[in-house]
């Protein structure tokens, strides 16, 4: 009785605290977002996608769709600066100008956030589009509502990351809402749904394949065949132990004879380190020395990939490189597995105990709909090993 008692007071200061920060971002928006305006000579279009590189690549083909639905638009484009280097690599001419949103500093740092707010509501734009369905008060709904467009395209809202107290803040802040009531449905189809709706017609994109072509060359002397084990993530929850991927790296060398890229960015070093520490066959450690573009050109030779659920799998999967991912069933059929059609070599791999559950689809809507907090250990390394095997055969 007292813990629940303290678990009460805990969820009530932290409600208490975000409303408190929601006030003051409140302010900051009042604040920055008056004043003059230009008035352009063409109309102008906002292009919004402020989320994280999974879900940039499983839309950004979508982009010039959406652009064409605006002819006669000057197009700007605001995005988060963890992939600007992909944007830029793949869509350097598609948008007249790009700005970029470093998250972190917009969250913290009321200054930075006013100015960016500020720059948004002075170009005058007459259109935005945000194409997130897991959009955020804070973030792209607060840089549609400075833009002040006359028209503005959104999805109706994932609640799932809505606190209670904010339901109904963004009523009216679209003109044009698309709603796609049936779940799961993956995330590439719902863009594909949404891009039409922008559009209104049936658009070209079929797959989130990426034009190979436009890759930088890799200056680092390869192995001749390898793969690539990406045992980081941001969350620590999604993290599997490295003895997993040692023992799954193991069998394809003695298999195949296959040499270990061990790769991540530096924050992913404490566990490419117990990774390597662990791992007694040929290995090259590339942890914080490749781009998100290097990454995709190793993706494209690679024999495989083997991770937990981060954004890798989604950039090897438009690589056209072999995914075996470990997941914990969260989020099912949004983000994982892929349609066969779009990724027939993406294998994703869940805890035994939740195989039975996966199969029913009302247990699925009723249950692993959201984020769920089954650990991702609870996938043995056994049990991927033999995945892994089958996989290969």
């Amino acid at each position: 009785m007292r813990q629940c008692i303290f678990q009460k007071i805990k969820i009530n200061a932290v409600l208490g605290s975000n409303r408190l920060k929601d006030i003051v971002y409140g302010w900051v928006s009042f604040l920055a977002a008056t004043g003059p305006r230009q008035k352009p000579r063409q109309p102008k279009l906002l292009i919004v996608r402020l989320d994280e590189i999974g879900d940039f690549m499983l839309w950004h083909k979508f982009l010039e769709e959406t652009i064409a639905a605006f002819p006669g638009y000057t197009v700007h484009f605001l995005g988060n600066k963890s992939w600007k280097l992909l944007f830029e690599t793949l869509h350097a001419d598609a948008v007249n100008k790009a700005v970029w949103m470093d998250k972190i500093r917009f969250k913290k740092d009321l200054r930075y956030r006013g100015g960016l707010i500020s720059q948004v509501y002075r170009e005058g734009y007459s259109a935005v589009v945000n194409p997130t369905f897991s959009r955020d008060r804070r973030y792209d709904d607060c840089i549609v509502q400075a833009a002040r467009a006359t028209q503005t395209w959104g999805m109706v809202a994932n609640r799932e990351a809505m606190r209670p107290y904010e339901h109904g803040y963004d009523r009216n802040l679209y003109t044009h809402l698309f709603d796609h009531p049936e779940k799961p449905v993956f995330e590439f189809y719902r863009n594909q749904l949404f891009a039409a709706f922008v559009a209104k017609r049936n658009v070209a994109v079929t797959d989130t394949r990426i034009d190979t072509g436009l890759l930088p060359v890799f200056q680092q002397q390869l192995p001749p065949e390898y793969f690539i084990v990406f045992p980081g993530s941001r969350s620590a929850a999604r993290i599997w132990p490295a003895a997993g991927f040692v023992q799954l790296a193991g069998y394809l060398y003695e298999r195949f004879g296959w040499k270990a890229l061990v790769c991540g960015t530096a924050a992913d070093k404490p566990y490419t380190d117990q990774f390597l520490q662990q791992y007694r066959y040929p290995s090259l450690d590339l942890t914080g020395a490749t781009t998100l573009t290097d990454m995709l050109v190793l993706f494209r030779k690679a024999q495989c990939l083997l991770s937990v659920d981060t954004g890798s799998v989604h950039m090897a999967a438009a690589a056209g490189c072999r995914v075996f991912g470990i997941f914990n069933g969260s989020q099912y059929g949004r983000f994982a597995p892929y349609p066969k059609e779009l990724a027939g070599n993406f294998h994703a791999i869940y805890p035994e105990e939740i195989k039975v559950d996966l199969q029913d689809p009302h247990i699925v809507r009723e249950r692993y709909e959201f984020v769920i907090d089954q650990p991702y250990a609870s996938v043995s390394g056994e049990q991927a090993l033999q995945e892994l095997k089958k996989m290969l055969d």
